[in-house]
């Protein structure tokens, strides 16, 4: 171990949800292990190790969870945070829209999952997905293929729960509702039609604002 710390890799955590999960995860004593798809300045690591990898190649998801453990020997802590609802243009096909989402929301965590269970079990670790109420709820307007993907999602992580759970690895979703910050599908949204946005929020939010990250 490393002075009693524990290891955490968060996939997607240069920015939103992933950036605030790693930043208290620095605060809680965690070596945290920051990853996303395209590279970042160093000043703009907030870790304590940054890998850049597309979660959505199996190959490049191995590939980041074994420099993970060749660095520190160890993993506790996978938080598999990458995804996207952001709705795809009209022009887009069927097959290329499923895999699109498929790829993004539900691959991105079983490629990283698979990776790291040995790890994961030697060290009687945890994994928490981020997913999002839409896969819980039909009636949310959200793009099918996003929802679908993080109904499969949340299907996964309790499959995981109950075949791992004697082993000593937790598996638990996180699912949120209207996060806000730059980037994001309300953050696009909110740039093209403020009304809409507005209207949206009266109908289907109870208090009628965002959450932050």
């Amino acid at each position: 171990m490393i002075n009693g710390q524990q290891v955490a890799l968060v996939s997607g955590s240069t920015k939103g949800i992933g950036k605030a999960i790693a930043q208290q995860l620095v605060l809680d004593g965690y070596i945290v292990v920051q990853n996303s798809r395209s590279a970042i300045a160093p000043e703009e690591v907030i870790g304590h190790y940054y890998l850049r990898a597309d979660v959505t190649i199996e190959t490049e998801s191995r590939m980041l969870v074994q420099k993970v453990i060749e660095k520190y020997g160890k993993l506790d802590l996978l938080v598999c945070n990458v995804g996207s609802g952001i709705v795809l243009s009209n022009e887009v096909s069927i097959s290329d829209m499923w895999s699109h989402f498929l790829s993004l929301n539900l691959n991105s965590t079983t490629y990283l999952v698979n990776s790291a269970l040995v790890s994961l079990k030697e060290t009687r670790g945890n994994v928490v997905a981020i997913s999002s109420i839409c896969g819980e709820d039909p009636t949310i307007n959200a793009p099918v293929g996003y929802a679908t993907a993080k109904a499969g999602l949340e299907m996964f992580m309790k499959t995981m729960a109950a075949r791992s759970g004697k082993e000593g690895v937790r598996f638990n979703v996180v699912s949120p509702g209207n996060v806000f910050f730059e980037g994001s599908v309300w953050y696009e949204k909110m740039k093209s039609n403020k009304l809409e946005v507005a209207s949206y929020l009266e109908q289907h939010v109870p208090l009628g604002k965002f959450i932050e990250p």
